[in-house]
């Protein structure tokens, strides 16, 4: 019942109005990030490096595209590529917010997940407060997620949930071929992993990607208003 009700608190974000007219535009956005990542693995010797260096930077790019289409702002494919000269701090927030959730996690589960869920808003902030440390960026983004995690992992869990509904039926797939003819190894991992892969780029990336999006400016839009409030408290007081 109760995570019942914390879903339906995705409906105060307005989702499916937001992003009346741009999902598509936002599955394209992301078939392209993940175009571009994978072309990192056909660089001999630097393979996984670059196609790391890659996927750390369209995430960003990614972040930038969905927030403005979340907005109602006027966007277009070149929001996915930012300038290469933020590619060194982009690549230290990624490294330092995937390092900390690592280690946290091998000491115990749950504090690497809150780390995680704490590193939620980091791309955002960096995105609209390029001129802040790095960990200013890890605070706020710390301070600005306080009242979202739990929605957040929700939100997450969901997306995995899809994905496995997807593998499952790529595996039913396999099961109701292979009673005809014996399917080769490579087809069965082909219909496992293009059920994952639309599944992904269709629904649970662009639904996480939003609701993250539009999380960070109800969080952003919370915390420009308290000082207001604070202030005019005081003037009470006096």
């Amino acid at each position: 019942m109760q995570i019942k009700q914390e879903l339906s608190k995705i409906d105060e974000f307005d989702i499916k109005q937001k992003t009346k007219g741009h999902w598509f535009e936002l599955v394209l956005a992301n078939m392209l990030a993940i175009a571009f990542t994978a072309l990192g693995f056909f660089i001999p010797v630097l393979s996984i490096a670059l196609a790391f260096i890659i996927m750390a930077y369209m995430q960003i790019g990614l972040y930038k595209f969905v927030l403005k289409s979340y907005r109602g702002e006027s966007v277009d494919y070149d929001a996915l590529f930012l300038p290469f000269s933020q590619l060194i701090k982009i690549l230290c927030i990624k490294i330092i917010a995937m390092s900390g959730m690592l280690l946290w996690g091998l000491l115990l589960i749950v504090p690497g997940v809150i780390y995680g869920l704490n590193c939620s808003f980091c791309g955002l902030v960096y995105l609209e407060n390029p001129e802040l440390s790095i960990k200013e960026i890890f605070s706020k983004s710390k301070q600005l997620v306080q009242g979202h995690r739990t929605m957040i992992l929700l939100v997450a869990l969901v997306g995995l949930v899809m994905l496995c509904a997807a593998a499952s039926i790529g595996v039913g797939l396999h099961f109701l071929l292979s009673l005809a003819f014996k399917v080769p190894p490579a087809l069965t991992v082909f219909l496992i992993l293009v059920p994952i892969f639309v599944t992904f780029v269709v629904a649970a990336a662009p639904l996480f990607q939003v609701y993250l999006a539009g999380a960070y400016d109800k969080a952003l839009s919370l915390a420009q208003k308290k000082p207001k409030n604070v202030s005019k408290s005081k003037k009470n007081v006096i």
